[in-house]
């Protein structure tokens, strides 16, 4: 072997372990890690702007006022009625862990983190739920195969950790199902607000611990870039906005792709996608780490035309 191929195959190794997840940061759905797998028939190559659709003054009203997620309460139900949980078929053999979470934010359109839709075939959604081990009346479950990943998504370092699936049709509002607001690209970094996190995640750590059957919720304080970054590195970006979970209060693995959203006098925000946490475990007080939504509302408006 040559010297310069040998030097070449170095540099190589040294950029793919650079492009790597951190070992100690972990997506919070066990569909990850894994290796890159191609996308599925119903991926969605974005060529034009959607026609523009309007849902504020309606979006983001709480309907109940009540002061894993982990180290976190119940929710009343249907508090939050644009939450979605969905099982998905992937191009992969995966485990018991094709679960994550998803944000309603229109009548066509569910968003989610991307590694939970990376590689779907197929989508079975869940809205209106509160008890997942029941049927509820006021539950719909709806298949559907199209989705959009971002253009620029990576999986090797979950850059870009933002997905968008589409309705096969417009689903009707109720009391318990309705959109959630997306943040503006104006949206403040919220360091030191109280930020809100829901979902149907884990309640602690163990590898024998299931995922919720009720939807459960928390709050944590907003944290800066670089109090993020201390733990994990050059991975965090302001792209990514990050909570303190000291106590053990925060997100959990089941919990990937649901909303982090901010009460913007009564009228609740999403801010962020549940993305990933400590490899440690989510009750270690570590960071958590979401998509910040406010980054990306350029890109939300061009697929669904949704008016931010």
């Amino acid at each position: 072997m040559t010297m310069k191929l040998l030097t070449l195959i170095l540099a190589m190794a040294v950029l793919s372990q650079a492009a790597e997840i951190p070992r100690n940061l972990r997506p919070r759905s066990e569909l990850f890690p894994r290796a890159p797998v191609p996308q599925g028939p119903g991926h969605i190559v974005v060529t034009e702007p959607a026609a523009p659709v309007d849902m504020r003054g309606f979006c983001g009203q709480r309907k109940f006022d009540s002061s894993r997620i982990v180290g976190g309460v119940e929710a009343v139900p249907h508090e939050f009625p644009w939450y979605v949980d969905f099982s998905l078929q992937v191009a992969v053999t995966i485990d018991a862990g094709s679960f994550c979470g998803g944000t309603l934010i229109s009548p066509d359109w569910v968003m989610t983190a991307a590694h939970c839709a990376d590689g779907a075939r197929r989508f079975s959604l869940l809205l209106g739920a509160h008890d997942r081990t029941v049927a509820e009346a006021s539950q719909l479950t709806i298949e559907t195969t199209e989705y959009a990943t971002h253009p620029n998504w990576n999986p090797s370092t979950l850059a870009n950790d933002i997905a968008l699936i589409r309705l096969p049709t417009p689903v009707t509002f109720t009391p318990e199902i309705a959109p959630l607001c997306i943040a503006p690209s104006t949206e403040p970094d919220h360091v030191g607000d109280t930020l809100l996190v829901s979902g149907w995640g884990k309640t602690a750590d163990g590898a024998f611990q299931s995922i919720s059957p009720i939807l459960m919720k928390v709050t944590a304080p907003g944290i800066t870039t670089a109090e993020c970054a201390a733990s994990y590195g050059d991975i965090i970006t302001d792209n990514i906005l990050c909570i303190d979970t000291t106590g053990g209060h925060g997100s959990c693995n089941g919990d990937s792709g649901g909303p982090l959203s901010f009460d913007n006098n009564g009228v609740y925000n999403q801010v962020g996608i549940v993305s990933f946490g400590s490899s440690a475990g989510c009750t270690r007080g570590l960071p958590a780490g979401f998509t910040r939504v406010s980054s990306y509302a350029e890109w939300i408006t061009l697929v669904t035309g949704l008016v931010i």
